[in-house]
Protein backbone atom coordinates (compact mmCIF):
# COMPACT_ATOMS: atom_id res chain seq x y z
CA UNK A 1 0.00 0.00 0.00
CA UNK A 2 2.19 3.12 -1.37
CA UNK A 3 1.26 6.55 -0.20
CA UNK A 4 -0.07 8.15 -3.42
CA UNK A 5 -2.38 4.91 -4.18
CA UNK A 6 -3.76 5.49 -0.71
CA UNK A 7 -4.18 8.95 -1.40
CA UNK A 8 -5.93 7.77 -4.83
CA UNK A 9 -8.72 5.32 -3.06
CA UNK A 10 -9.28 8.17 -0.51
CA UNK A 11 -10.26 10.86 -3.25
CA UNK A 12 -12.34 8.32 -5.87
CA UNK A 13 -13.41 5.54 -4.29
CA UNK A 14 -17.17 5.09 -4.55
CA UNK A 15 -17.23 3.00 -1.02
CA UNK A 16 -15.31 5.62 0.94
CA UNK A 17 -17.27 8.00 -0.44
CA UNK A 18 -20.79 6.55 0.56
CA UNK A 19 -19.00 5.62 4.07
CA UNK A 20 -18.28 9.47 4.74
CA UNK A 21 -21.94 10.93 2.87
CA UNK A 22 -24.24 12.62 5.05
CA UNK A 23 -27.26 10.25 3.88
CA UNK A 24 -25.31 6.99 4.48
CA UNK A 25 -27.13 5.58 7.07
CA UNK A 26 -30.34 5.98 4.68
CA UNK A 27 -28.64 4.64 1.84
CA UNK A 28 -27.05 1.55 3.43
CA UNK A 29 -30.08 0.61 5.52
CA UNK A 30 -32.19 0.71 2.53
CA UNK A 31 -30.39 -0.60 0.12
CA UNK A 32 -29.41 -3.59 2.64
CA UNK A 33 -33.28 -4.10 3.51
CA UNK A 34 -34.50 -4.47 -0.42
CA UNK A 35 -31.27 -6.55 -1.80
CA UNK A 36 -30.37 -8.36 0.65
CA UNK A 37 -32.65 -9.17 3.33
CA UNK A 38 -35.23 -9.89 0.42
CA UNK A 39 -32.43 -11.66 -1.25
CA UNK A 40 -33.08 -10.14 -4.55
CA UNK A 41 -30.13 -9.22 -7.63
CA UNK A 42 -32.32 -6.93 -9.58
CA UNK A 43 -35.46 -4.81 -8.86
CA UNK A 44 -37.39 -2.91 -11.08
CA UNK A 45 -37.15 1.18 -11.04
CA UNK A 46 -41.58 1.20 -9.92
CA UNK A 47 -41.24 -0.92 -7.23
CA UNK A 48 -38.09 0.34 -5.93
CA UNK A 49 -39.28 3.82 -6.27
CA UNK A 50 -42.68 3.47 -4.25
CA UNK A 51 -40.40 1.30 -1.25
CA UNK A 52 -38.38 4.31 -1.27
CA UNK A 53 -41.38 6.44 -0.61
CA UNK A 54 -42.57 4.44 2.11
CA UNK A 55 -39.15 3.91 3.96
CA UNK A 56 -38.86 7.84 3.80
CA UNK A 57 -41.92 8.07 4.93
CA UNK A 58 -40.77 5.54 7.96
CA UNK A 59 -38.06 7.98 8.93
CA UNK A 60 -39.78 11.25 8.60
CA UNK A 61 -41.98 9.90 11.67
CA UNK A 62 -39.53 7.78 13.63
CA UNK A 63 -36.51 10.42 12.92
CA UNK A 64 -38.15 13.59 12.30
CA UNK A 65 -34.63 15.44 12.96
CA UNK A 66 -33.07 13.65 9.79
CA UNK A 67 -34.47 15.87 6.73
CA UNK A 68 -34.61 14.21 3.35
CA UNK A 69 -36.35 16.47 1.16
CA UNK A 70 -36.05 14.98 -2.23
CA UNK A 71 -38.20 12.45 -4.24
CA UNK A 72 -37.68 8.86 -4.21
CA UNK A 73 -36.54 9.08 -8.07
CA UNK A 74 -34.37 11.96 -7.50
CA UNK A 75 -32.23 9.67 -4.81
CA UNK A 76 -32.32 6.73 -6.76
CA UNK A 77 -30.58 8.87 -9.97
CA UNK A 78 -28.07 10.58 -7.33
CA UNK A 79 -27.09 6.67 -6.20
CA UNK A 80 -26.71 5.76 -9.69
CA UNK A 81 -24.33 8.92 -10.08
CA UNK A 82 -22.25 8.09 -7.52
CA UNK A 83 -21.91 4.22 -8.74
CA UNK A 84 -24.09 2.84 -6.07
CA UNK A 85 -26.61 1.42 -8.26
CA UNK A 86 -26.49 0.97 -12.08
CA UNK A 87 -29.79 1.07 -14.20
CA UNK A 88 -30.06 -1.24 -16.50
CA UNK A 89 -33.07 -2.29 -19.35
CA UNK A 90 -33.16 -6.55 -19.49
CA UNK A 91 -35.24 -8.01 -21.66
CA UNK A 92 -37.76 -5.54 -20.91
CA UNK A 93 -38.63 -1.77 -21.77
CA UNK A 94 -39.01 -1.24 -17.97
CA UNK A 95 -35.53 -0.16 -16.54
CA UNK A 96 -34.16 -2.53 -13.28
CA UNK A 97 -31.79 -1.47 -10.26
CA UNK A 98 -28.65 -3.90 -9.48
CA UNK A 99 -26.48 -2.91 -6.67
CA UNK A 100 -22.42 -2.04 -7.81
CA UNK A 101 -19.48 -3.60 -6.67
CA UNK A 102 -18.92 -0.24 -4.78
CA UNK A 103 -22.22 -0.66 -2.59
CA UNK A 104 -21.41 -3.95 -1.95
CA UNK A 105 -18.18 -3.56 -0.07
CA UNK A 106 -19.93 -0.87 1.78
CA UNK A 107 -22.27 -3.15 2.91
CA UNK A 108 -20.06 -5.88 3.57
CA UNK A 109 -17.80 -3.54 5.38
CA UNK A 110 -20.86 -2.59 7.69
CA UNK A 111 -22.31 -6.14 8.21
CA UNK A 112 -18.81 -7.13 9.61
CA UNK A 113 -18.37 -3.99 12.16
CA UNK A 114 -21.81 -4.90 13.27
CA UNK A 115 -21.23 -8.64 13.80
CA UNK A 116 -21.35 -9.42 17.43
CA UNK A 117 -19.47 -12.76 17.60
CA UNK A 118 -18.79 -14.15 20.89
CA UNK A 119 -15.63 -15.41 20.04
CA UNK A 120 -13.32 -15.40 16.84
CA UNK A 121 -12.73 -19.06 15.85
CA UNK A 122 -9.61 -19.68 14.94
CA UNK A 123 -9.67 -23.39 14.56
CA UNK A 124 -11.73 -23.95 11.91
CA UNK A 125 -10.14 -20.90 10.09
CA UNK A 126 -6.34 -22.92 10.68
CA UNK A 127 -7.67 -25.89 9.56
CA UNK A 128 -9.06 -24.38 6.82
CA UNK A 129 -5.84 -22.65 5.61
CA UNK A 130 -3.95 -26.42 6.73
CA UNK A 131 -6.59 -27.59 4.18
CA UNK A 132 -5.77 -25.33 1.72
CA UNK A 133 -2.13 -25.96 1.66
CA UNK A 134 -2.17 -29.39 1.55
CA UNK A 135 -4.72 -29.54 -1.46
CA UNK A 136 -2.21 -27.09 -3.27
CA UNK A 137 0.89 -29.50 -2.16
CA UNK A 138 -0.74 -32.71 -3.62
CA UNK A 139 -2.35 -31.41 -6.30
CA UNK A 140 0.10 -29.38 -7.84
CA UNK A 141 2.51 -32.40 -8.37
CA UNK A 142 3.25 -33.83 -11.64
CA UNK A 143 5.03 -36.79 -10.18
CA UNK A 144 3.15 -40.31 -10.39
CA UNK A 145 4.63 -42.15 -7.53
CA UNK A 146 4.37 -39.04 -5.52
CA UNK A 147 0.70 -38.58 -5.95
CA UNK A 148 0.26 -42.03 -5.25
CA UNK A 149 1.68 -42.35 -2.41
CA UNK A 150 -0.36 -39.45 -0.75
CA UNK A 151 -3.83 -40.96 -2.44
CA UNK A 152 -2.44 -43.93 -0.07
CA UNK A 153 -1.86 -41.67 3.21
CA UNK A 154 -5.26 -40.65 2.56
CA UNK A 155 -6.65 -44.04 1.88
CA UNK A 156 -5.01 -45.36 5.27
CA UNK A 157 -5.90 -42.55 7.38
CA UNK A 158 -9.79 -42.94 6.74
CA UNK A 159 -9.32 -47.08 6.84
CA UNK A 160 -7.92 -46.76 10.37
CA UNK A 161 -10.91 -44.39 11.60
CA UNK A 162 -13.28 -47.23 10.39
CA UNK A 163 -11.07 -49.61 12.31
CA UNK A 164 -11.59 -47.72 15.02
CA UNK A 165 -15.50 -46.98 14.92
CA UNK A 166 -16.16 -50.53 14.36
CA UNK A 167 -13.95 -51.68 17.43
CA UNK A 168 -15.29 -49.08 19.14
CA UNK A 169 -18.95 -48.49 18.57
CA UNK A 170 -18.23 -44.49 19.06
CA UNK A 171 -18.13 -41.52 16.44
CA UNK A 172 -15.59 -38.71 17.48
CA UNK A 173 -18.12 -35.60 16.45
CA UNK A 174 -17.57 -31.56 16.78
CA UNK A 175 -18.38 -30.19 20.37
CA UNK A 176 -21.34 -27.32 20.20
CA UNK A 177 -18.52 -24.46 19.94
CA UNK A 178 -16.50 -25.78 17.10
CA UNK A 179 -20.03 -26.49 14.88
CA UNK A 180 -20.90 -22.85 16.00
CA UNK A 181 -17.52 -21.74 14.58
CA UNK A 182 -17.59 -23.45 11.27
CA UNK A 183 -21.16 -22.23 10.78
CA UNK A 184 -20.43 -18.57 11.13
CA UNK A 185 -17.58 -18.79 9.07
CA UNK A 186 -19.42 -20.51 6.39
CA UNK A 187 -22.08 -17.58 6.20
CA UNK A 188 -18.89 -15.65 6.14
CA UNK A 189 -17.92 -16.67 2.79
CA UNK A 190 -21.35 -16.94 1.32
CA UNK A 191 -21.72 -13.48 2.04
CA UNK A 192 -18.00 -12.63 0.13
CA UNK A 193 -18.71 -14.99 -2.78
CA UNK A 194 -22.20 -13.14 -3.40
CA UNK A 195 -20.96 -10.02 -3.20
CA UNK A 196 -18.02 -10.71 -5.56
CA UNK A 197 -20.52 -11.71 -8.44
CA UNK A 198 -21.14 -7.79 -9.12
CA UNK A 199 -17.37 -7.74 -9.64
CA UNK A 200 -17.55 -10.53 -12.50
CA UNK A 201 -20.23 -8.66 -14.02
CA UNK A 202 -18.82 -5.50 -14.34
CA UNK A 203 -16.16 -6.48 -16.23
CA UNK A 204 -19.07 -8.01 -18.26
CA UNK A 205 -20.33 -4.78 -18.52
CA UNK A 206 -16.73 -3.06 -19.69
CA UNK A 207 -16.57 -5.55 -21.97
CA UNK A 208 -20.10 -4.26 -23.53
CA UNK A 209 -18.90 -0.87 -23.21
CA UNK A 210 -15.65 -2.00 -25.26
CA UNK A 211 -18.17 -2.84 -28.09
CA UNK A 212 -19.86 0.32 -27.93
CA UNK A 213 -16.35 2.48 -28.05
CA UNK A 214 -15.22 0.61 -30.92
CA UNK A 215 -18.18 1.05 -32.24
CA UNK A 216 -17.76 4.82 -32.49
CA UNK A 217 -14.29 5.32 -33.34
CA UNK A 218 -13.91 6.83 -36.53
CA UNK A 219 -13.26 4.24 -39.80
CA UNK A 220 -13.81 1.80 -38.05
CA UNK A 221 -14.32 -1.23 -39.57
CA UNK A 222 -16.73 -4.34 -38.66
CA UNK A 223 -13.95 -7.00 -39.15
CA UNK A 224 -11.40 -5.22 -36.66
CA UNK A 225 -14.32 -4.33 -34.77
CA UNK A 226 -15.91 -7.97 -34.41
CA UNK A 227 -12.01 -9.28 -33.96
CA UNK A 228 -11.27 -6.67 -31.33
CA UNK A 229 -14.23 -7.73 -29.12
CA UNK A 230 -14.10 -11.73 -30.01
CA UNK A 231 -10.87 -11.23 -28.44
CA UNK A 232 -11.67 -9.67 -25.24
CA UNK A 233 -14.59 -11.66 -24.37
CA UNK A 234 -11.78 -14.73 -24.73
CA UNK A 235 -9.62 -12.93 -22.89
CA UNK A 236 -12.22 -12.78 -20.17
CA UNK A 237 -13.13 -16.34 -20.30
CA UNK A 238 -9.70 -17.71 -20.07
CA UNK A 239 -8.52 -15.35 -17.47
CA UNK A 240 -8.35 -16.84 -14.15
CA UNK A 241 -11.54 -15.48 -12.55
CA UNK A 242 -13.10 -16.39 -15.89
CA UNK A 243 -11.98 -19.87 -15.52
CA UNK A 244 -13.00 -19.88 -11.70
CA UNK A 245 -16.47 -18.76 -12.54
CA UNK A 246 -17.35 -21.16 -15.34
CA UNK A 247 -16.01 -23.76 -13.39
CA UNK A 248 -18.56 -23.05 -10.59
CA UNK A 249 -21.38 -22.24 -12.97
CA UNK A 250 -21.18 -25.36 -14.34
CA UNK A 251 -20.89 -27.57 -10.70
CA UNK A 252 -24.55 -25.35 -9.77
CA UNK A 253 -25.85 -26.58 -13.00
CA UNK A 254 -25.13 -30.43 -12.31
CA UNK A 255 -28.61 -31.74 -10.78
CA UNK A 256 -26.63 -33.74 -8.18
CA UNK A 257 -24.59 -31.53 -6.88
CA UNK A 258 -27.64 -29.11 -6.20
CA UNK A 259 -29.38 -32.22 -4.36
CA UNK A 260 -26.26 -32.93 -2.27
CA UNK A 261 -25.73 -28.88 -1.24
CA UNK A 262 -29.76 -29.44 -0.11
CA UNK A 263 -29.18 -32.52 1.81
CA UNK A 264 -26.30 -30.92 3.91
CA UNK A 265 -27.82 -27.24 4.64
CA UNK A 266 -31.23 -29.31 5.53
CA UNK A 267 -28.54 -32.01 7.78
CA UNK A 268 -26.81 -28.64 9.25
CA UNK A 269 -30.20 -26.18 9.80
CA UNK A 270 -31.65 -29.46 11.91
CA UNK A 271 -28.57 -29.73 14.24
CA UNK A 272 -29.62 -28.86 18.07
CA UNK A 273 -26.48 -27.65 18.51
CA UNK A 274 -26.58 -24.68 15.92
CA UNK A 275 -30.56 -24.15 17.18
CA UNK A 276 -29.23 -20.69 18.76
CA UNK A 277 -27.59 -19.33 15.27
CA UNK A 278 -29.87 -20.54 12.25
CA UNK A 279 -32.63 -18.75 13.59
CA UNK A 280 -30.15 -15.48 12.86
CA UNK A 281 -28.67 -16.56 9.94
CA UNK A 282 -30.81 -17.62 7.05
CA UNK A 283 -28.66 -17.00 4.26
CA UNK A 284 -27.11 -20.37 4.03
CA UNK A 285 -30.79 -21.62 3.97
CA UNK A 286 -30.88 -19.48 0.81
CA UNK A 287 -27.89 -20.13 -0.70
CA UNK A 288 -28.33 -22.14 -3.48
CA UNK A 289 -31.25 -19.78 -5.26
CA UNK A 290 -29.36 -16.87 -4.09
CA UNK A 291 -25.92 -18.46 -6.45
CA UNK A 292 -28.23 -19.22 -9.28
CA UNK A 293 -30.23 -15.89 -9.34
CA UNK A 294 -26.50 -13.71 -9.21
CA UNK A 295 -24.91 -16.39 -11.45
CA UNK A 296 -27.72 -15.72 -13.94
CA UNK A 297 -27.29 -11.95 -14.08
CA UNK A 298 -23.96 -12.58 -14.78
CA UNK A 299 -24.76 -15.05 -17.70
CA UNK A 300 -27.61 -12.43 -18.85
CA UNK A 301 -24.85 -10.08 -18.60
CA UNK A 302 -22.99 -12.17 -21.28
CA UNK A 303 -25.97 -12.83 -23.52
CA UNK A 304 -26.45 -9.24 -23.69
CA UNK A 305 -22.88 -8.30 -25.05
CA UNK A 306 -23.56 -10.97 -27.69
CA UNK A 307 -26.88 -8.98 -28.61
CA UNK A 308 -25.43 -5.83 -28.64
CA UNK A 309 -22.56 -7.29 -30.90
CA UNK A 310 -25.18 -8.51 -33.10
CA UNK A 311 -27.10 -4.96 -33.17
CA UNK A 312 -23.78 -3.55 -34.23
CA UNK A 313 -23.39 -5.72 -36.78
CA UNK A 314 -26.79 -4.97 -37.93
CA UNK A 315 -25.87 -1.11 -38.16
CA UNK A 316 -22.77 -1.47 -39.38
CA UNK A 317 -24.91 -3.47 -42.63
CA UNK A 318 -27.26 -0.74 -42.67
CA UNK A 319 -24.73 1.99 -43.08
CA UNK A 320 -22.96 0.24 -45.86
CA UNK A 321 -25.79 -0.17 -47.76
CA UNK A 322 -26.88 3.72 -47.03
CA UNK A 323 -23.54 4.40 -48.57
CA UNK A 324 -23.94 1.72 -51.48
CA UNK A 325 -27.45 3.93 -52.25
CA UNK A 326 -25.57 7.43 -51.49
CA UNK A 327 -22.55 6.45 -54.57
CA UNK A 328 -25.33 5.39 -57.27
CA UNK A 329 -27.30 8.37 -56.86
CA UNK A 330 -24.58 10.38 -57.14
CA UNK A 331 -23.15 8.29 -60.09
CA UNK A 332 -26.87 9.20 -61.56
CA UNK A 333 -26.67 12.65 -61.17
CA UNK A 334 -22.62 12.84 -62.34
CA UNK A 335 -24.61 10.62 -65.47
CA UNK A 336 -27.31 14.24 -66.29
CA UNK A 337 -24.39 16.99 -65.63
CA UNK A 338 -22.62 14.61 -68.58
CA UNK A 339 -26.03 14.16 -70.88
CA UNK A 340 -26.87 17.77 -70.39
CA UNK A 341 -23.28 19.05 -71.76
CA UNK A 342 -21.87 15.99 -74.02
CA UNK A 343 -18.10 16.26 -74.81
CA UNK A 344 -17.25 18.63 -78.20
CA UNK A 345 -14.36 17.04 -79.36
CA UNK A 346 -15.25 14.09 -81.51
CA UNK A 347 -13.14 11.24 -80.30
CA UNK A 348 -13.62 11.83 -76.94
CA UNK A 349 -12.77 8.21 -75.49
CA UNK A 350 -10.09 5.86 -77.59
CA UNK A 351 -9.79 2.23 -77.13
CA UNK A 352 -6.54 0.67 -78.02
CA UNK A 353 -7.10 -2.20 -80.13
CA UNK A 354 -9.75 -3.82 -82.55
CA UNK A 355 -13.07 -4.66 -80.22
CA UNK A 356 -14.13 -7.96 -79.15
CA UNK A 357 -17.64 -8.78 -79.84
CA UNK A 358 -19.13 -11.66 -78.05
CA UNK A 359 -23.04 -12.47 -79.31
CA UNK A 360 -25.26 -14.20 -77.35
CA UNK A 361 -26.73 -15.76 -80.91
CA UNK A 362 -23.23 -17.15 -82.44
CA UNK A 363 -22.87 -19.66 -79.91
CA UNK A 364 -23.88 -23.20 -82.05
CA UNK A 365 -27.04 -25.02 -80.91
CA UNK A 366 -27.06 -28.19 -79.13
CA UNK A 367 -27.12 -31.05 -81.23
CA UNK A 368 -30.99 -32.17 -81.56
CA UNK A 369 -31.16 -36.42 -80.11
CA UNK A 370 -34.06 -38.00 -80.97
CA UNK A 371 -36.25 -39.37 -77.89
CA UNK A 372 -38.18 -42.68 -77.42
CA UNK A 373 -41.15 -43.12 -78.57
CA UNK A 374 -43.28 -43.16 -75.94
CA UNK A 375 -44.86 -47.06 -75.32
CA UNK A 376 -47.20 -46.08 -72.42
CA UNK A 377 -51.43 -45.43 -73.27
CA UNK A 378 -54.06 -43.71 -71.55
CA UNK A 379 -57.41 -45.54 -71.18
CA UNK A 380 -60.10 -43.22 -69.95
CA UNK A 381 -62.57 -45.94 -69.38
CA UNK A 382 -63.80 -47.62 -67.46
CA UNK A 383 -62.09 -45.33 -64.31
CA UNK A 384 -62.79 -46.10 -60.61
CA UNK A 385 -64.54 -43.59 -58.43
CA UNK A 386 -62.55 -41.53 -56.65
CA UNK A 387 -63.32 -40.80 -52.85
CA UNK A 388 -61.85 -37.54 -51.20
CA UNK A 389 -63.55 -38.08 -47.73
CA UNK A 390 -60.96 -39.77 -46.18
CA UNK A 391 -58.55 -36.43 -47.01
CA UNK A 392 -61.26 -34.46 -46.39
CA UNK A 393 -61.25 -35.91 -42.93
CA UNK A 394 -57.69 -35.39 -42.26
CA UNK A 395 -57.80 -31.83 -43.33
CA UNK A 396 -60.64 -31.20 -40.67
CA UNK A 397 -58.88 -32.86 -37.77
CA UNK A 398 -55.92 -30.53 -37.80
CA UNK A 399 -54.93 -29.25 -34.61
CA UNK A 400 -52.67 -26.71 -32.84
CA UNK A 401 -50.16 -27.02 -29.90
CA UNK A 402 -50.87 -24.02 -27.65
CA UNK A 403 -47.13 -23.62 -25.79
CA UNK A 404 -48.22 -20.34 -24.19
CA UNK A 405 -50.84 -22.72 -22.60
CA UNK A 406 -48.27 -25.58 -21.82
CA UNK A 407 -45.61 -22.78 -20.28
CA UNK A 408 -48.51 -21.27 -18.03
CA UNK A 409 -48.85 -24.96 -16.44
CA UNK A 410 -45.69 -24.85 -15.97
CA UNK A 411 -45.28 -21.40 -13.83
CA UNK A 412 -48.05 -22.66 -12.03
CA UNK A 413 -46.36 -26.09 -10.74
CA UNK A 414 -43.11 -23.89 -9.88
CA UNK A 415 -45.12 -21.13 -8.00
CA UNK A 416 -45.18 -24.47 -5.53
CA UNK A 417 -42.05 -25.70 -6.43
CA UNK A 418 -38.92 -24.57 -7.47
CA UNK A 419 -38.26 -27.72 -9.57
CA UNK A 420 -40.69 -29.85 -11.66
CA UNK A 421 -39.22 -32.57 -14.44
CA UNK A 422 -41.81 -33.61 -17.52
CA UNK A 423 -42.05 -36.84 -15.68
CA UNK A 424 -44.06 -35.40 -12.92
CA UNK A 425 -46.06 -32.59 -14.57
CA UNK A 426 -47.93 -34.29 -17.23
CA UNK A 427 -48.91 -36.78 -13.93
CA UNK A 428 -50.48 -34.02 -12.95
CA UNK A 429 -51.37 -32.30 -16.63
CA UNK A 430 -51.95 -35.70 -18.80
CA UNK A 431 -50.91 -35.26 -22.60
CA UNK A 432 -54.01 -35.19 -24.35
CA UNK A 433 -52.31 -33.78 -28.07
CA UNK A 434 -50.05 -37.01 -28.43
CA UNK A 435 -46.54 -36.55 -29.72
CA UNK A 436 -46.68 -32.92 -30.98
CA UNK A 437 -47.73 -32.03 -27.21
CA UNK A 438 -44.03 -33.75 -25.75
CA UNK A 439 -42.47 -31.58 -28.85
CA UNK A 440 -43.41 -28.35 -27.68
CA UNK A 441 -42.51 -28.71 -23.93
CA UNK A 442 -39.03 -29.67 -25.57
CA UNK A 443 -39.42 -26.51 -27.00
CA UNK A 444 -40.06 -24.54 -24.28
CA UNK A 445 -36.82 -26.43 -22.23
CA UNK A 446 -34.60 -24.88 -24.88
CA UNK A 447 -35.87 -21.70 -25.18
CA UNK A 448 -35.08 -20.56 -21.53
CA UNK A 449 -31.64 -21.29 -20.10
CA UNK A 450 -32.79 -22.03 -16.46
CA UNK A 451 -34.31 -25.22 -18.06
CA UNK A 452 -32.23 -28.32 -18.60
CA UNK A 453 -32.34 -31.35 -20.87
CA UNK A 454 -29.98 -34.05 -19.76
CA UNK A 455 -29.13 -36.31 -21.82
CA UNK A 456 -26.89 -39.31 -20.14
CA UNK A 457 -30.46 -39.76 -17.92
CA UNK A 458 -32.96 -41.34 -20.23
CA UNK A 459 -36.58 -41.09 -18.84
CA UNK A 460 -39.73 -43.41 -20.62
CA UNK A 461 -43.24 -41.92 -20.17
CA UNK A 462 -46.68 -43.31 -21.58
CA UNK A 463 -48.87 -41.21 -23.48
CA UNK A 464 -52.00 -41.32 -25.18
CA UNK A 465 -51.59 -41.42 -28.85
CA UNK A 466 -53.69 -39.03 -31.83
CA UNK A 467 -55.88 -42.02 -32.39
CA UNK A 468 -58.35 -43.23 -29.84
CA UNK A 469 -57.19 -45.83 -27.76
CA UNK A 470 -53.27 -45.43 -28.40
CA UNK A 471 -50.59 -45.69 -26.52
CA UNK A 472 -47.02 -44.31 -27.36
CA UNK A 473 -43.87 -45.64 -25.45
CA UNK A 474 -41.42 -42.90 -25.33
CA UNK A 475 -37.59 -42.63 -24.20
CA UNK A 476 -36.30 -39.14 -24.47
CA UNK A 477 -33.40 -37.43 -21.84
CA UNK A 478 -34.65 -36.02 -18.71
CA UNK A 479 -36.21 -32.47 -18.83
CA UNK A 480 -36.49 -30.48 -15.92
CA UNK A 481 -38.19 -27.14 -15.77
CA UNK A 482 -36.82 -24.56 -13.19
CA UNK A 483 -38.45 -21.21 -11.35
Amino acid sequence: MEYEQIKHELENSATLRLLRSRNAALILSFLHQQFKTNQQVSIPQIELENKLGDYLEFLQEVSPEDSYPRSPKEYLGEWCDDRLLTKTFDNSDDPVFALTPAAEKAIATLEDLQKRDEFVGTESRFLQIFALLKEIQDCSTTDIETRIAQLEQDRDRLQQEIDRIRQTGAVERYNQTQLQERFLLADRLTRQLIADFREIEQNFRNLTRKVQAAQLEKDSRKGMVLGRVLDADQELKESDQGKSFYAFWNFLMSESKRQELKSMIQAVYHLEELRSLTQEYNLLRRIERSLLDAGEYIVQSNHRLTEKLRQMLDERNLQENRRVADLIVEVQRLALEAARDPAVERDFWTLEGEPSVHLVLERPLHPLEESEVPTFALDFVDLSDVSLDEEIAELYQQFYVDEDLLARRIARILEQCSIVSLTDLIQLYPVTQGLPEIVAYLTIATKYSRHSIDTSTIDSITISGLKPETQLQLKLPKITFRR
